[in-house]
Protein backbone atom coordinates (compact mmCIF):
# COMPACT_ATOMS: atom_id res chain seq x y z
CA UNK A 1 0.00 0.00 0.00
CA UNK A 2 2.66 2.28 0.80
CA UNK A 3 4.14 1.82 -2.63
CA UNK A 4 1.40 2.44 -4.66
CA UNK A 5 0.63 5.79 -2.68
CA UNK A 6 4.37 6.56 -3.36
CA UNK A 7 3.65 6.07 -6.88
CA UNK A 8 0.81 8.19 -6.84
CA UNK A 9 2.65 11.02 -5.19
CA UNK A 10 5.56 10.74 -7.87
CA UNK A 11 3.18 10.81 -10.44
CA UNK A 12 1.04 13.40 -9.68
CA UNK A 13 4.27 15.69 -8.89
CA UNK A 14 5.76 14.72 -12.33
CA UNK A 15 2.54 14.87 -14.36
CA UNK A 16 1.96 18.87 -13.19
CA UNK A 17 5.18 19.80 -13.75
CA UNK A 18 5.13 17.78 -17.26
CA UNK A 19 1.98 19.36 -18.50
CA UNK A 20 1.13 22.93 -18.31
CA UNK A 21 -2.70 22.71 -18.98
CA UNK A 22 -2.83 20.71 -15.78
CA UNK A 23 -4.09 21.41 -12.28
CA UNK A 24 -2.37 21.03 -9.21
CA UNK A 25 -4.23 22.14 -6.22
CA UNK A 26 -4.72 21.20 -2.19
CA UNK A 27 -6.62 22.05 0.36
CA UNK A 28 -6.16 21.89 4.45
CA UNK A 29 -8.60 21.52 7.33
CA UNK A 30 -6.92 22.38 10.44
CA UNK A 31 -8.56 23.48 13.97
CA UNK A 32 -8.61 24.52 17.65
CA UNK A 33 -10.99 23.16 19.85
CA UNK A 34 -11.47 22.93 23.72
CA UNK A 35 -14.80 21.94 25.70
CA UNK A 36 -15.15 21.36 29.44
CA UNK A 37 -17.30 18.05 29.18
CA UNK A 38 -16.95 14.74 31.79
CA UNK A 39 -14.00 13.80 29.66
CA UNK A 40 -12.45 17.91 28.33
CA UNK A 41 -10.28 18.61 25.08
CA UNK A 42 -7.93 20.83 24.69
CA UNK A 43 -6.04 20.16 21.52
CA UNK A 44 -5.16 21.12 17.65
CA UNK A 45 -6.43 18.98 15.30
CA UNK A 46 -5.64 18.29 11.31
CA UNK A 47 -8.73 17.15 9.79
CA UNK A 48 -8.14 17.13 6.17
CA UNK A 49 -5.32 17.14 4.06
CA UNK A 50 -6.87 17.32 0.08
CA UNK A 51 -4.77 16.99 -2.68
CA UNK A 52 -5.69 17.24 -6.05
CA UNK A 53 -4.63 17.05 -9.83
CA UNK A 54 -6.83 17.60 -12.49
CA UNK A 55 -5.92 17.20 -16.85
CA UNK A 56 -7.27 17.35 -19.93
CA UNK A 57 -6.31 14.47 -22.41
CA UNK A 58 -8.10 15.38 -25.07
CA UNK A 59 -11.12 18.72 -25.31
CA UNK A 60 -14.02 16.07 -24.42
CA UNK A 61 -11.59 13.34 -22.10
CA UNK A 62 -10.11 14.23 -18.76
CA UNK A 63 -8.98 12.83 -15.54
CA UNK A 64 -8.46 13.74 -11.68
CA UNK A 65 -6.65 12.07 -8.43
CA UNK A 66 -7.47 13.20 -5.39
CA UNK A 67 -5.60 11.70 -1.93
CA UNK A 68 -7.08 12.42 1.48
CA UNK A 69 -5.46 12.16 4.80
CA UNK A 70 -7.73 11.05 7.65
CA UNK A 71 -7.14 9.21 11.21
CA UNK A 72 -7.94 5.48 11.36
CA UNK A 73 -9.64 5.69 14.57
CA UNK A 74 -9.50 2.20 15.12
CA UNK A 75 -8.65 2.67 19.03
CA UNK A 76 -5.66 1.45 19.58
CA UNK A 77 -4.36 3.27 16.33
CA UNK A 78 -5.46 7.01 15.42
CA UNK A 79 -2.36 7.99 13.40
CA UNK A 80 -3.02 10.04 10.27
CA UNK A 81 -3.52 8.23 7.06
CA UNK A 82 -3.22 8.92 3.42
CA UNK A 83 -6.07 7.37 0.95
CA UNK A 84 -7.39 7.79 -2.07
CA UNK A 85 -10.36 9.83 -2.66
CA UNK A 86 -10.88 10.30 -5.93
CA UNK A 87 -9.46 8.78 -9.26
CA UNK A 88 -11.36 9.15 -12.21
CA UNK A 89 -11.74 10.15 -16.32
CA UNK A 90 -14.59 11.72 -17.44
CA UNK A 91 -15.49 11.69 -20.75
CA UNK A 92 -17.72 14.87 -22.32
CA UNK A 93 -20.06 14.22 -25.33
CA UNK A 94 -23.40 15.14 -26.82
CA UNK A 95 -25.40 13.21 -24.75
CA UNK A 96 -24.11 14.22 -21.46
CA UNK A 97 -20.64 13.48 -19.00
CA UNK A 98 -19.65 10.27 -18.19
CA UNK A 99 -17.43 9.54 -15.15
CA UNK A 100 -15.97 6.15 -14.73
CA UNK A 101 -14.02 5.43 -11.47
CA UNK A 102 -13.58 6.24 -7.62
CA UNK A 103 -15.75 10.19 -8.13
CA UNK A 104 -17.49 12.07 -5.58
CA UNK A 105 -21.52 10.89 -5.29
CA UNK A 106 -24.37 13.09 -5.82
CA UNK A 107 -25.98 12.99 -2.19
CA UNK A 108 -25.05 15.69 -0.51
CA UNK A 109 -22.28 17.61 -2.44
CA UNK A 110 -24.43 20.32 -3.52
CA UNK A 111 -25.77 20.56 -0.28
CA UNK A 112 -22.18 21.35 1.01
CA UNK A 113 -21.53 23.79 -1.06
CA UNK A 114 -25.03 25.37 0.35
CA UNK A 115 -23.66 25.07 3.80
CA UNK A 116 -20.47 26.48 2.67
CA UNK A 117 -18.62 26.46 5.96
CA UNK A 118 -17.40 22.08 5.33
CA UNK A 119 -14.08 23.08 7.38
CA UNK A 120 -16.17 23.93 10.37
CA UNK A 121 -18.67 20.83 10.14
CA UNK A 122 -19.86 17.80 7.31
CA UNK A 123 -23.04 18.70 6.20
CA UNK A 124 -25.76 17.20 7.51
CA UNK A 125 -26.22 13.86 5.93
CA UNK A 126 -22.74 13.51 6.17
CA UNK A 127 -22.31 14.24 9.70
CA UNK A 128 -24.73 11.73 10.43
CA UNK A 129 -23.88 9.02 7.79
CA UNK A 130 -26.71 8.48 5.53
CA UNK A 131 -24.38 8.58 3.09
CA UNK A 132 -20.64 8.52 1.56
CA UNK A 133 -18.95 11.39 -0.11
CA UNK A 134 -17.16 9.14 -2.36
CA UNK A 135 -17.93 5.28 -3.92
CA UNK A 136 -16.49 3.41 -6.86
CA UNK A 137 -18.57 2.84 -9.76
CA UNK A 138 -20.12 4.86 -12.98
CA UNK A 139 -21.91 8.14 -13.57
CA UNK A 140 -23.85 10.04 -16.07
CA UNK A 141 -24.55 13.86 -15.81
CA UNK A 142 -26.46 16.32 -18.03
CA UNK A 143 -27.87 19.90 -18.15
CA UNK A 144 -31.22 20.82 -19.82
CA UNK A 145 -31.80 24.26 -20.86
CA UNK A 146 -29.62 26.16 -18.74
CA UNK A 147 -31.06 25.57 -14.88
CA UNK A 148 -31.80 21.74 -14.88
CA UNK A 149 -29.40 19.60 -13.60
CA UNK A 150 -29.83 15.79 -14.09
CA UNK A 151 -27.04 12.60 -11.99
CA UNK A 152 -27.25 9.09 -11.81
CA UNK A 153 -25.09 6.92 -10.27
CA UNK A 154 -24.54 3.12 -9.87
CA UNK A 155 -21.91 2.47 -7.18
CA UNK A 156 -20.74 -0.59 -5.22
CA UNK A 157 -22.55 1.41 -1.94
CA UNK A 158 -19.38 0.67 0.18
CA UNK A 159 -17.87 4.44 -0.37
CA UNK A 160 -14.14 5.04 -0.51
CA UNK A 161 -12.65 3.36 2.45
CA UNK A 162 -13.91 -0.15 1.59
CA UNK A 163 -13.80 -2.57 -1.18
CA UNK A 164 -16.99 -4.33 -2.41
CA UNK A 165 -18.52 -6.68 0.06
CA UNK A 166 -21.93 -8.10 -1.36
CA UNK A 167 -23.30 -8.49 -4.78
CA UNK A 168 -25.98 -5.55 -4.86
CA UNK A 169 -25.15 -1.97 -6.28
CA UNK A 170 -25.90 1.50 -5.02
CA UNK A 171 -28.15 3.46 -7.14
CA UNK A 172 -28.62 7.14 -7.05
CA UNK A 173 -29.99 10.20 -8.74
CA UNK A 174 -29.95 13.68 -7.88
CA UNK A 175 -32.07 16.19 -9.95
CA UNK A 176 -31.81 20.25 -9.43
CA UNK A 177 -32.92 23.19 -10.69
CA UNK A 178 -30.57 26.48 -10.13
CA UNK A 179 -26.76 26.84 -9.71
CA UNK A 180 -24.52 24.50 -8.65
CA UNK A 181 -22.35 27.02 -6.69
CA UNK A 182 -24.19 29.63 -4.85
CA UNK A 183 -21.34 31.57 -2.98
CA UNK A 184 -21.35 34.34 -5.23
CA UNK A 185 -25.37 34.90 -5.72
CA UNK A 186 -27.90 32.25 -7.15
CA UNK A 187 -30.65 29.70 -5.76
CA UNK A 188 -31.18 26.45 -6.31
CA UNK A 189 -34.10 23.84 -5.44
CA UNK A 190 -34.19 19.97 -5.67
CA UNK A 191 -33.30 16.68 -4.75
CA UNK A 192 -31.32 13.63 -4.57
CA UNK A 193 -32.51 9.89 -3.45
CA UNK A 194 -30.61 6.38 -3.31
CA UNK A 195 -31.68 2.89 -2.99
CA UNK A 196 -28.86 0.19 -2.20
CA UNK A 197 -30.53 -3.57 -1.75
CA UNK A 198 -28.78 -5.68 0.63
CA UNK A 199 -29.27 -9.12 2.34
CA UNK A 200 -30.94 -8.79 5.67
CA UNK A 201 -30.77 -12.18 7.93
CA UNK A 202 -33.00 -13.24 10.62
CA UNK A 203 -32.76 -16.37 12.71
CA UNK A 204 -35.45 -17.74 10.78
CA UNK A 205 -35.35 -16.55 7.16
CA UNK A 206 -33.11 -14.55 5.08
CA UNK A 207 -34.55 -11.94 2.76
CA UNK A 208 -33.49 -8.94 0.39
CA UNK A 209 -34.23 -5.34 1.65
CA UNK A 210 -33.42 -2.04 1.15
CA UNK A 211 -31.76 0.95 2.30
CA UNK A 212 -33.49 4.34 1.16
CA UNK A 213 -32.37 7.39 1.71
CA UNK A 214 -33.41 10.77 0.45
CA UNK A 215 -32.31 14.66 0.64
CA UNK A 216 -34.70 18.16 -0.18
CA UNK A 217 -32.75 20.99 0.09
CA UNK A 218 -33.15 24.64 -1.05
CA UNK A 219 -31.02 27.76 -0.92
CA UNK A 220 -30.45 31.21 -2.24
CA UNK A 221 -28.00 34.14 -1.86
CA UNK A 222 -26.84 37.24 -3.19
CA UNK A 223 -24.37 39.61 -1.54
CA UNK A 224 -24.84 39.95 1.65
CA UNK A 225 -26.58 36.69 2.76
CA UNK A 226 -26.99 33.20 2.00
CA UNK A 227 -29.88 31.02 3.12
CA UNK A 228 -30.33 27.43 3.32
CA UNK A 229 -32.58 24.61 4.36
CA UNK A 230 -32.58 20.77 4.03
CA UNK A 231 -34.54 17.85 5.02
CA UNK A 232 -33.35 13.97 4.91
CA UNK A 233 -34.81 10.71 5.62
CA UNK A 234 -32.44 7.44 5.90
CA UNK A 235 -34.75 4.40 5.96
CA UNK A 236 -33.22 0.49 6.16
CA UNK A 237 -36.11 -1.71 5.67
CA UNK A 238 -36.10 -4.96 7.69
CA UNK A 239 -34.10 -3.68 10.30
CA UNK A 240 -36.92 -0.51 10.57
CA UNK A 241 -34.67 2.12 11.23
CA UNK A 242 -35.84 5.47 10.52
CA UNK A 243 -34.38 8.50 10.96
CA UNK A 244 -34.53 12.19 9.49
CA UNK A 245 -32.78 15.27 9.61
CA UNK A 246 -34.16 18.90 9.79
CA UNK A 247 -31.19 21.54 9.06
CA UNK A 248 -31.24 25.01 8.91
CA UNK A 249 -28.53 27.22 7.89
CA UNK A 250 -27.42 30.82 6.72
CA UNK A 251 -24.50 33.30 6.62
CA UNK A 252 -24.51 37.37 7.24
CA UNK A 253 -22.22 39.65 5.32
CA UNK A 254 -20.69 42.47 7.71
CA UNK A 255 -17.97 43.55 5.58
CA UNK A 256 -15.72 42.77 2.31
CA UNK A 257 -13.74 40.20 5.25
CA UNK A 258 -16.03 39.68 7.79
CA UNK A 259 -19.52 37.23 7.85
CA UNK A 260 -21.46 35.63 10.51
CA UNK A 261 -22.66 32.49 10.10
CA UNK A 262 -25.21 30.04 11.96
CA UNK A 263 -27.15 26.46 11.46
CA UNK A 264 -28.98 24.46 13.46
CA UNK A 265 -29.76 20.50 12.86
CA UNK A 266 -32.74 18.93 14.43
CA UNK A 267 -31.82 15.00 14.15
CA UNK A 268 -34.21 12.10 15.22
CA UNK A 269 -32.20 8.67 14.47
CA UNK A 270 -35.66 6.50 14.52
CA UNK A 271 -39.34 7.86 14.42
CA UNK A 272 -40.13 5.22 17.16
CA UNK A 273 -37.63 6.52 19.65
CA UNK A 274 -37.66 10.42 19.07
CA UNK A 275 -36.10 10.97 23.11
CA UNK A 276 -32.64 9.17 21.06
CA UNK A 277 -32.90 12.45 19.20
CA UNK A 278 -30.87 15.80 19.58
CA UNK A 279 -30.23 19.67 18.84
CA UNK A 280 -27.35 20.72 17.09
CA UNK A 281 -26.49 24.36 17.25
CA UNK A 282 -23.20 26.47 15.27
CA UNK A 283 -22.28 29.79 15.20
CA UNK A 284 -19.49 31.80 14.43
CA UNK A 285 -17.26 34.53 12.59
CA UNK A 286 -15.72 33.79 9.36
CA UNK A 287 -12.40 36.43 8.65
CA UNK A 288 -11.01 35.64 5.26
CA UNK A 289 -8.83 38.47 3.53
CA UNK A 290 -7.69 36.38 0.82
CA UNK A 291 -9.30 33.44 -1.02
CA UNK A 292 -6.62 31.10 0.04
CA UNK A 293 -7.38 31.51 4.17
CA UNK A 294 -10.65 31.68 6.03
CA UNK A 295 -10.50 31.46 9.96
CA UNK A 296 -14.11 30.74 11.61
CA UNK A 297 -13.74 31.09 15.54
CA UNK A 298 -17.10 29.42 16.28
CA UNK A 299 -19.07 27.57 19.40
CA UNK A 300 -20.72 24.30 18.70
CA UNK A 301 -23.86 22.94 20.72
CA UNK A 302 -25.37 19.83 21.10
CA UNK A 303 -27.85 18.75 23.42
CA UNK A 304 -29.76 15.61 23.19
CA UNK A 305 -32.87 14.62 24.38
CA UNK A 306 -31.19 11.88 26.79
CA UNK A 307 -27.82 12.71 28.43
CA UNK A 308 -25.62 15.77 28.79
CA UNK A 309 -25.52 18.80 26.69
CA UNK A 310 -22.47 19.28 25.12
CA UNK A 311 -20.33 22.47 24.02
CA UNK A 312 -17.22 22.85 21.99
CA UNK A 313 -15.42 26.13 21.50
CA UNK A 314 -13.47 25.47 18.40
CA UNK A 315 -11.25 27.89 16.04
CA UNK A 316 -11.08 26.33 12.39
CA UNK A 317 -8.60 27.32 9.30
CA UNK A 318 -9.19 26.11 5.89
CA UNK A 319 -6.36 26.96 3.76
CA UNK A 320 -6.00 26.08 0.04
CA UNK A 321 -3.84 26.67 -3.23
Amino acid sequence: MKKIIHLFLTFTLITSFSYSQGKLSSKVYFNYSYNSDTKPTNKFEIHRVYLTYKNKITKNLSYKFTSDVGRFNTGKDDRLSLYLKNALVAWTTDYGKFVFGLQGMNMFGLQEHNWGYRFVEKSPMDLHHFASSADLGLGYYNKFGKKVNFSFLVTNGTGYKKSENDNYKKYSVQLFYGNSKISKGGYNIGGSFSLEPYKYSTATDTTTENKIVFGGFAAYSNKRFRLGAEYNIFNQSGAQVTANIISVYGNVKMNKSLSLFGRVDIFDPNSKTANDGSTYLIAGLNFSNHKSLRIAPNIKYQNPQTGNSKTVYSVDFQFKF
